[in-house]
């Protein structure tokens, strides 16, 4: 039940309730003897690192994947163009990976065919603007030694520095291959509410790239793959968009609690001999099967451990470290998930995490989440949507396992409605919306805390 003490903003709250890291072990005479100490428990962590390419034979279950992608850039090899291709599928399932890898092989192979292929991978997640991202592309390819051409940070027209990206890739490159990961970032949901689809940023970008050739003379052949993890990415596309890219979809599915631990298994050599209990490899990969499959949760799990380990001089990595691990894994998934929501999900997921945190009850009615939903959106001066819009945004949390969404009834009296309920712990959602600049602002002093008990008890 509401009181009158406490945080007033979410802001506050994060502060208040910030996660807290495992403690290291007892203080050294010299703290900087870890340099020198060799490791007990890694013999080579870089092979756990999420952005670490393995060899083919360490990538598992995604053979059709490699091998459809592979001929979609062969003709990069003898500098011709490959086809537009989306890839999607949930977090975590090898699209960046496998996208790295083939893409990598095709530069090697065009290289022994004295054939110059680019290859730029932009983390659109890190640009979210045309204009960011064709700098970073242009940055990215450019040796200005050999071409003369500078690339300044800002202060010219989008226009302009296109200009100086076609400049780069024909004076350095038969062919180029551009991976945009996570490309519907450049078009957040909130932003799509007021754009056209046709001015969208990913559309502009792509309706460039592809045309590149046809309307600004460029030689080199470009070839454009875009990661998403939304399925339905490509059916937002403007049509003239998907006219000149004219991509092809391939869906990469969530990996299995036994193909997670053939993951792991081939990472074991990450590890020194002997440190790893048995039971390591198979606890990491059932708790990482729990989250959709993810292989960077699992990879992730698979390190922390370790380090928590390494941290309290054990000589061993055993199912207590993974259970440590998970509890941190779990504060850094969510802060990583509530991080890219679109800025109306996020007060929409902060009222219904504040409905359970601060009443004593767990299941609410969308009406009533709407009720908080529009408080809290009022607060901070944000567009209030409608109910319809809310509840279809919510979905997409529903197949992240954040939110269950579940048409019931209580008979006659109401008929049927839509009840919401939160999966994930509220006051960790609450912690990592609060972490956000506009979102910190929500108040939820005693007083609005009070309101919400009074609009779900109405």
């Amino acid at each position: 039940m509401a009181t009158e003490s406490g945080p007033t903003t979410l802001g506050d709250y994060a502060s208040e309730h910030g996660a807290v890291a495992h403690s290291r072990s007892g203080s050294r005479d010299d703290p900087l003897s870890v340099l020198d100490e060799t490791d007990p428990i890694f013999a080579n962590e870089e092979l756990l690192r999420i952005d670490h390419i393995p060899d083919g034979e360490k990538i598992v279950g995604r053979n059709e994947q490699i091998e459809t992608i592979a001929r979609r850039l062969k003709p990069t090899v003898s500098g011709g163009s490959g086809k537009g291709t989306l890839l999607l599928g949930k977090s975590g399932s090898g699209k960046t990976l496998v996208t790295r890898y083939v893409s990598r092989e095709v530069v090697q192979r065009g290289r022994e065919n004295d054939v110059r292929i680019g290859r730029a991978i932009i983390d659109c997640a890190q640009r979210r603007s045309e204009v960011q991202t064709v700098i970073h592309l242009a940055k990215s390819l450019n040796d200005p030694d050999e071409t003369g051409i500078t690339v300044p940070h800002s202060g010219i027209a989008t226009g302009a520095y296109y200009d100086r990206l076609w400049q780069i890739i024909d004076e350095l490159y038969d062919a180029i291959i551009v991976v945009l990961d996570e490309i519907d970032r450049l078009a957040p949901q909130d932003d799509l509410l007021n754009v056209p689809p046709e001015q969208a940023d990913d559309s502009k970008l792509l309706m460039q790239l592809s045309r590149a050739g046809e309307e600004n003379d460029v030689d080199a052949a470009i070839t454009v793959m875009g990661i998403s993890n939304d399925l339905k990415y490509g059916d937002r596309l403007d049509t003239r968009v998907e006219s000149s890219f004219s991509p092809d979809e391939i869906v990469f599915p969530a990996y299995d609690a036994n193909q997670l631990g053939d993951i792991l298994e081939r990472r074991r050599d990450a590890y020194r001999d002997g440190v790893l209990s048995d039971d390591v490899i198979p606890l990491c990969s059932a708790f990482s099967a729990q989250e959709h499959g993810d292989a960077r949760r699992a990879l992730d799990l698979f390190r922390l451990a370790g380090e928590i380990a390494r941290d309290a001089d054990a000589d061993e990595v055993h199912e207590d470290h993974v259970r440590s691990a998970n509890d941190d894994a779990e504060v850094t998934r969510i802060q990583d998930l509530i991080r890219g929501c679109p800025t109306q999900a996020k007060i929409a997921i902060a009222a219904l995490a504040a409905m359970d945190e601060f009443s004593n009850r767990s299941h609410f009615k969308a009406t009533e989440m709407y009720r908080i939903y529009r408080l809290f959106a009022e607060s901070i001066d944000a567009n209030i949507l409608g109910k319809k819009r809310i509840t279809d945004q919510l979905r997409e949390y529903e197949t992240l396992k954040i939110i269950d969404m579940t048409r019931t009834s209580d008979g006659y009296r109401e008929g049927t409605y839509l009840e919401l309920s939160l999966l994930d712990d509220p006051s960790l959602l609450l912690q990592s919306i609060g972490l956000g600049d506009r979102c910190s602002e929500i108040p939820i002093d005693g007083a609005v805390r009070q309101q919400i008990v009074n609009a779900i008890d109405s």
